[in-house]
């Protein structure tokens, strides 16, 4: 008798769990094809970004305040540290540090004819920059072996114009092919790298040619005539520059790299005003493998140093971003050298499909690494149009992912405190992508000041459930259809993510308020569909 009314009662126990699951109300976060869900800013101000942000003592600052509202637009902060000054037209806080450590709690405000806004803002001086993911675009995806100073400005072009500095975008990046080649490097370049360049001309974009001048500075190509100025045109939008090599002889395109000139490539590099060094492998590889048989007590890790030291000795935070492809577990030394985010795998430009797989690395494996100033990086999100690496010379194309899978791509970086840089034709970005990218509330999801890495809590061949903290009291969720075919509602109860009862729920790609919903949700989606929501936005 006791056996039965103990199978009755789980019996009633499943069915009424059932019974509950399946009252969830259910809620449509189908997308369309090209269908933009990101609504136009509103034309009062809203100051968007991170609301904390590290700087060295004694180091030049430039930060644009992310802004969205009609301009002219009248910013004012209060609390500022001695040192920085404010332009209130343009909204860019610039100057020097203090000497000292401290922490700063400032105030910024901006008004326009629309109404006016205030946001916390902590300046923190320490020895620590990057204390949540750096934003920006950087060259690779769409121009490749075409860089060009007209690029890089046009990218701050866009990034003013198009609203994506006022969401939080702040780098622009220049990758490869910068530099030039001597006439012995240009003639033993492989079949391969010659086929990959068939298209350029090295000789009318002053490529082929000495290096570095008589003091061991290294040369950048015809193509960028005046780095200085270039980086000047960048800092007057209170945007920031970014720059490329390696420590082997030569960049993976073969152009001339920072081997045996790390001191003075980066004193350059501060000299030339750029703010971010990615630094790639490469060739170094074989001057690694060199130094591990030559000099006891080496170690891979230990190739990676010198460069580190060298650029926290400038007179500005140049932030390092380590590439070499995951190997030997930079995760757990790099932050020890100061290496503000380093790549966990391959180049996904040529491999986009698995943006997935690697956006769940982070939130697995490797989420215990991730934290307020030191990124796994998965790579740029490479959206829209870019070039085929196996034929730099030709057009642009357009990636093989559908629009669901584009919202899926960019909504895994936010939450998963990924370094939130894109790389595409940044000449022919279309509405489409500029909409994607400058989501207001996805960029501050991933700029969120907790730097929390999203968990996930259901992974498997249809669906992957995956919850966030933010600062405060309020969470994030997302809920992916991992099936391509066919449209799916998931279902997710509060108690799978630790909490119960009733939350009101805000769509994030909509931007809309979608009311209070009770014990869990039923998110309808499309194949290849996303949903991003905030749990108690308002608190």
């Amino acid at each position: 008798m006791r056996d039965f009314v103990f199978v009755l009662w789980m019996s009633c126990a499943l069915l009424f769990g059932l019974t509950a699951r399946a009252a969830f109300a259910e809620y449509d976060a189908r997308i369309g094809e090209m269908e933009i869900l990101t609504p136009a800013p509103a034309p009062a101000p809203r100051i968007n970004g991170p609301k904390i942000y590290g700087a060295r003592p004694a180091r030049i600052f430039i930060y644009r305040i992310p802004c969205q509202g009609e301009r002219p637009i009248k910013f004012a902060v209060d609390g500022l540290p001695p040192g920085l000054e404010l332009d209130s037209q343009q909204g860019i806080i610039r100057g020097e540090t203090p000497d000292k450590p401290g922490e700063f709690d400032t105030l910024i405000k901006a008004r326009n004819r629309h109404g006016q806004c205030e946001r916390s803002f902590r300046i923190v001086i320490g020895d620590k920059i990057a204390l949540t993911p750096p934003t920006g675009w950087n060259s690779w995806g769409g121009h490749m072996v075409d860089v060009s100073d007209r690029i890089m400005r046009t990218a701050a072009d866009v990034f003013v114009k198009r609203g994506l500095a006022d969401v939080g975008f702040q780098y622009i990046g220049i990758d490869d092919c910068w530099m030039r080649l001597t006439q012995d490097m240009h003639a033993t370049r492989g079949a391969a790298t010659v086929k990959k360049h068939a298209a350029y001309d090295y000789h009318s974009t002053g490529t082929i040619g000495p290096i570095r001048d008589q003091y061991g500075n290294i040369l950048p190509n015809g193509k960028f005539p005046d780095m200085r100025a270039m980086t000047d045109y960048i800092h007057s939008f209170g945007l920031k520059a970014g720059i490329y090599s390696g420590p082997g002889k030569r960049t993976c395109q073969s152009w001339a790299a920072s081997g045996g000139h790390q001191m003075a490539d980066a004193e350059q590099y501060a000299a030339w005003g750029f703010d971010l060094l990615k630094y790639d492998l490469c060739s170094g590889g074989r001057e690694k493998n060199r130094m591990l048989k030559t000099i006891p007590g080496f170690t891979p890790k230990d190739f990676w140093k010198p460069m580190s030291d060298y650029l926290r000795m400038q007179n500005r935070d140049i932030l390092f971003n380590l590439c070499q492809y995951g190997r030997h577990d930079p995760w757990s030394w790099a932050p020890s050298f100061g290496i503000q985010s380093w790549r966990i795998g391959g180049d996904l430009n040529h491999n986009v499909n698995h943006y997935f797989e690697q956006a769940l690395r982070i939130a697995g494996p490797l989420r215990k690494y991730s934290r307020p100033g030191h990124w796994n990086d998965p790579d740029f999100l490479y959206i829209h149009r870019i070039k085929d690496v196996k034929r730099m010379g030709e057009p642009s194309e357009e990636i093989p992912l559908d629009t669901n899978q584009r919202y899926q791509y960019v909504t895994l970086w936010s939450i998963v405190c990924a370094p939130f840089f894109f790389s595409c034709d940044i000449e022919n970005i279309d509405d489409f992508t500029v909409a994607l990218l400058a989501n207001a509330e996805v960029l501050n999801i991933n700029q969120d000041e907790l730097g929390y890495v999203a968990e996930v809590i259901r992974d498997d061949a249809d669906e992957t459930v995956m919850f966030k903290k933010l600062a405060g009291h309020a969470m994030v969720l997302a809920v992916f259809n991992r099936n391509s075919a066919q449209e799916r509602s998931i279902e997710v109860g509060w108690d799978e993510i630790g909490t119960c009862c009733n939350h009101a729920l805000y769509d994030v790609w909509r931007q809309k308020e979608m009311g209070e919903y009770k014990g869990g949700i039923s998110v309808k989606l499309s194949p290849n569909g996303v949903g991003l929501f905030i749990l108690d936005r308002g608190f």
